[in-house]
Parts: C-alpha cells; structure tokens; sequence
C-alpha cells in the first residue's frame, strides 16, 4: 500500500471533518465547539475584517451570529493542498440567514483557509470569507465573480 496516499487520504478526511464540525457549530450556535476548530494563533478575515487570536476570533464571531434569528451553513464543495502538517484549500458554502429584524437572506460563500496539524488535530490557521452571492433567493442581489 503507497503510505503518501493513505497518508493524503486522513488528511483529506480529517480536514473535511474539521469542516463538518465548524458548520455544525455554527448551525447550532455553539461557541465553545466553534472556536475549537481555531488554532492559537490563528486568523479570521471575515468579509473585509481581519482579527487574530482566538479571543478576537471568537468575540467577532458572537457579534456577527447574535444578529441573526438564525443562519444556517451549508459546505459544498472543496479543494486541498497538504503539505506536511500543513494545508491550504478552499470551500464553497450555501448559506440562509434571518436575522432579528425578520430580514432573510441566501449566500453563496467562499473560505480560502489555511491548516495546521497540532498534536495530531488539523485546525483553522486562516480563513478568509467573502460573498459570491448574497440576496433574496430569486438571484436579484449581489453578485461579485471569484478572482
């Protein structure tokens, strides 16, 4: 059996469940599962604002969901690139949002992320969303291309 290819395969497979977690964290407004999904020293750009740490992290993270009546977080498709215990990729999402004022809203999203392998655990190194698509379900609001 090729180790390496084993090897690409739990990666792919870990790096995929730390997704799963993360959405299903955000799914549920769990925090203290979401921000275990971050490494340390990890950073979060999130449409435009930057913050590093995983307080700043999570304080940003608790401001943005506490908007929301609910959101919903739906990952599509991605892409890896492992490099030791070191990754990059990429993730599409589909996403529903109201927030309190009753207002809803569908998005089409992309991570560009960054990993790191602790002891054994892939984390977030870096995210970096931004909207594809963000409107009412009919497909009249804003769309920005991918660069």
């Amino acid at each position: 059996m090729n180790t390496t290819a084993t090897n690409n395969l739990e990666d792919e497979i870990a790096l995929r469940n730390l997704m799963g977690k993360y959405t299903d964290a955000v799914n549920r407004y769990d925090a203290d599962s979401w921000i275990s999904t971050w490494a340390e020293g990890a950073s979060w750009n999130l449409l435009g604002t930057p913050v590093e740490g995983k307080d700043n992290i999570l304080g940003l993270w608790q401001q943005m969901m506490g908007g929301f009546d609910f959101a919903l977080m739906m990952p599509n498709s991605c892409l890896f690139e492992v490099d030791g215990d070191n990754a990059s990729g990429h993730w599409y999402l589909h996403e529903y949002t109201r927030d309190k004022e009753g207002n809803t809203m569908t998005i089409l999203s992309r991570y560009e992320d960054t990993y790191i392998k602790e002891a054994g655990e892939w984390l977030f190194k870096s995210r970096n969303y931004s909207f594809i698509y963000h409107g009412g379900p009919d497909l009249s609001g804003t769309y920005t291309p991918i660069a």
